[in-house]
């Protein structure tokens, strides 16, 4: 697991699988912009702070990372916005738009500093170009657009996915079970689904209408792939695995059955398949 792989003393790990899963959603954010109703500047860019770590693993973070007072760039997306732009992984922020970045607080682990610096990205982003300093240099930034949503990489034990409205969470074992860039793609694109599709939010309290929002994101996430060029025609049987997880809270009550769940995402491979062999665009039917 990522957090067995950090106590060993590989925070690269951790960055690289960081850097992948900032990819995977921002390919499929922008690929996908046109059919979402919220539409955001996307940076193109992930930051980790000290205080994310448990207090046990400052020390090392410090060390092996040169994570400081500052937040640090962790990833940055080949192509995106921030990577034309010139940031760096490991580029320290300073600033942004004039305003002090957060200092850690210590305590026990957690992401306050990181969304603090993530929330003030998304309002100086709005009124571009956001100016950056890092150190010694100030970068503009305009961002591209993309479906609203922050993803993140979780380093807990717990084997999950879960989607808030405004927060896509990955953990470090379902990272791990997702081997396959396409694998990824699809639980990302599954969780975004709820975050930014009418037809796949959550209902409070489960039901008949938690099946169907289930049902409609796997169903909306196979296309989403496709928009964003990734191949569909494995992600039946990737969902089958899933299903033998038992784990995963996938399995529990709020959700349909499996078998139910990989009928719909088989029609929606194929579907698909059909649009791609006829000439026909991937505009999703939903």
């Amino acid at each position: 697991m990522l957090g067995l792989l950090v106590l060993a003393g590989l925070f690269g790990t951790l960055q690289s699988a960081d850097g992948r899963v900032a990819a995977v959603a921002w390919r499929l954010q922008t690929a996908n912009a046109a059919l979402c109703r919220d539409i955001v500047p996307l940076a193109g860019f992930s930051v980790q702070t000290l205080d994310q770590f448990s207090p046990a693993l400052r020390a090392q973070a410090s060390s092996e990372l040169g994570l400081g007072d500052l937040p640090q760039v962790s990833a940055v997306v080949p192509g995106s916005a921030a990577a034309r732009a010139g940031i760096k992984p490991g580029d320290n922020l300073r600033a942004i738009d004039g305003v002090a970045m957060p200092r850690p607080r210590g305590g026990p682990a957690n992401y306050a500093a990181s969304e603090a610096v993530e929330r003030a990205l998304a309002k100086a982003l709005e009124h571009p170009p956001a100016r950056l300093e890092f150190g010694s240099r100030t970068i503009e930034l305009a961002g591209d657009p993309g479906c609203a949503s922050q993803v993140q990489l979780v380093p807990e034990p717990k084997f999950d996915a879960s989607a808030d409205g405004h927060y896509v969470q990955i953990s470090g074992p379902m990272y791990e079970f997702a081997a396959a860039d396409e694998e990824l793609a699809f639980i990302i694109a599954h969780e975004l689904a709820h975050n930014i599709f009418p037809e796949a939010k959550r209902v409070p309290g489960g039901g008949a209408g938690q099946r169907a929002a289930e049902l409609a994101a796997d169903r909306m996430a196979i296309w989403m792939m496709a928009r964003a060029g990734y191949e569909v025609s494995q992600t039946p049987a990737f969902v089958a695995r899933l299903g033998r997880k038992r784990a995963l809270s996938w399995l529990d009550g709020t959700h349909p059955r499996w078998k139910l769940r990989i009928s719909a995402v088989s029609a929606a491979a194929t579907a698909v398949r059909a649009r791609r062999e006829s000439g026909q665009a991937l505009s999703a039917p939903f």
